[in-house]
């Protein structure tokens, strides 16, 4: 990082509470230990990206929306920031992490709705491979990269990981596993009202591959988010003596359907009487301990404060297999465009680089962590003009950033935010909203009427994005009308 932006940093965590803007609160940052001459200002951060699969807004402690505990989870947002509007580019899985992994709007290049794996709706689909992944931008600045999880970007060969720019790759193509096999002992598997199909042998994309020609690996009696924990911990020991930074990428699928969880985990949660809820946040317990793993990693080998490291979720919590939390507006919303859907549990932490304890207000994106990235590892190096995310390393210095407007358009639905004002949009329905997402959280007051001038602004400003996509690259798969704790609204997949 360049001497200006350390300098900000410090001002901004020296003038908290003071003088910065009212949509931060920050806080002094703990003392850093003395780094080696050579590492001081020079060398490139490694990277940790850790993402979550279906874990709700509400399901970290650090919100303080439930009764759920992530103390691990916490931690990082403790030592760096936690953003209390931080989205995502989609409510659905494999367009989300198109939109992370490449920093661009999926919609942008044709990818606008989920891969299933399934028939041939969308056989063949995947990131175009002429769009870069973060891997790709870093292997020519000499980092080392890993994927341990979840894919999700293809399932044929021309998209595997291995050949978008990541060195090792150990997990599954496709977008959901099992945990475990049945007969796993000590596992606990809980079937949930909507399950269509039970969990069984992985099979397909859902078999877990590994190594550089994709081989796959034999189906073992452990707990797949205990493995990728594990794999993810050698990596950092691996990599450790510092000769190369290194990307990892911890793509886990917990805590996504189906419900299982090792039953020592499963026991702690007496308290809870539905066996689903109970699973369910048993998942997230056992993710919290692959999460702590991960970071005692770095602390071990002296990593951590040479290590940025972000924490989200891919969207949030489907309420169609009754788990998510139901007392809170941002409780569930995956497959629809309510805040439940897009809006996720988001932090990020650099010791020495990125001030400690502070929450953010201001909205963010999963856009904005690849730009980040590439300014973290190259201060003042022009970032590449395709990028539709900013760098938020100003922001995180205290810099109040420009507002600006995040868009989702998965057709039929559409939904637009500037400021406090919320934009939702049904080409089936032929209807148009708007919220005020400060003072309605809960979407339930519609002020299109109210504020005709907002309204028609928003949609302007909508239908120039929409209008200069290029066509899905595959079609939608299907739409209903859903029921999101009490609010109906339109389902996208």
């Amino acid at each position: 990082m360049n001497c200006m932006r350390a300098l900000k940093i410090g001002l901004a965590a020296l003038l908290a509470g003071t003088t910065l803007s009212p949509s931060l609160t920050m806080a002094a940052p703990p003392q850093p230990k003395a780094a080696p001459a050579e590492r001081q200002s020079e060398a490139r951060p490694n990277v940790v990206v850790i993402l979550v699969d279906d874990l709700a807004w509400t399901d970290v402690s650090a919100n303080g929306a439930s009764t759920i505990q992530t103390p691990n989870i916490d931690a990082i947002g403790a030592a760096g920031a936690t953003f209390s509007s931080g989205y995502v580019t989609a409510s659905v899985c494999s367009v989300s992490r198109a939109g992370l992994l490449s920093g661009r709007n999926p919609t942008t290049f044709g990818f606008m709705y989920n891969i299933t794996e399934r028939g041939a709706v969308d056989k063949g689909a995947g990131l175009p491979v002429d769009v870069p992944t973060l891997a790709e931008r870093l292997k020519p600045l000499g980092y080392d990269t890993a994927v341990f999880g979840k894919w999700h970007q293809g399932s044929t060969p021309e998209f595997y990981p291995t050949r978008r720019g990541f060195d090792e790759f150990f997990g599954f193509l496709a977008g959901e596993s099992i945990y475990a096999t049945p007969d796993t002992p000590g596992i606990v598997t809980t079937p949930t009202s909507f399950d269509k199909y039970q969990p069984k042998e992985r099979e397909g994309a859902q078999r877990l591959f590994q190594g550089p020609d994709m081989e796959p690996v034999a189906q073992p009696h452990k707990y797949l988010t205990e493995e990728i924990t594990e794999h993810a911990v050698d990596f950092i020991d691996r990599k450790a003596d510092g000769k190369d930074p290194f990307f990892l990428y911890v793509a886990y699928n917990a805590p996504h359907w189906p419900l299982q969880v090792p039953r020592t985990y499963y026991d702690r949660h007496s308290e809870i009487a539905d066996p689903a809820r109970r699973t369910y946040v048993a998942m997230i317990d056992a993710l919290d301990a692959g999460v702590g793993q991960i970071l005692k990693a770095l602390d071990d080998k002296g990593l951590r404060e040479d290590t940025l490291v972000v924490f989200l979720s891919d969207n949030g919590c489907p309420v169609q297999f009754g788990y998510c939390t139901q007392t809170h507006p941002w409780g569930g919303g995956k497959f629809t465009y309510l805040e439940g859907g897009m809006r996720v549990p988001f932090m990020a932490s650099w010791p020495g680089h990125i001030a400690a304890g502070q929450r953010i207000a201001t909205p963010v994106s999963s856009l904005d962590i690849v730009p980040t990235v590439l300014e973290a590892v190259s201060p003042g190096k022009t970032l590449p003009e395709e990028l539709d995310g900013v760098d938020l390393l100003d922001t995180l210095a205290g810099t109040a950033p420009k507002e600006r407007s995040f868009i989702w358009d998965q057709r039929p639905v559409q939904a637009l935010r500037h400021g406090r004002y919320k934009l939702w949009r049904s080409l089936d329905w032929k209807q148009t909203r708007l919220y005020d997402i400060e003072a309605d959280p809960w979407e339930r007051t519609d002020l299109s009427a109210k504020l005709p001038k907002v309204t028609a602004k928003l949609v302007r400003e909508l239908d120039k994005f929409d209008a200069a996509l290029p066509e899905p690259m595959w079609p939608v798969h299907s739409t209903r009308e859903i029921d999101v704790i009490g609010r109906k609204t339109e389902f996208v997949y």
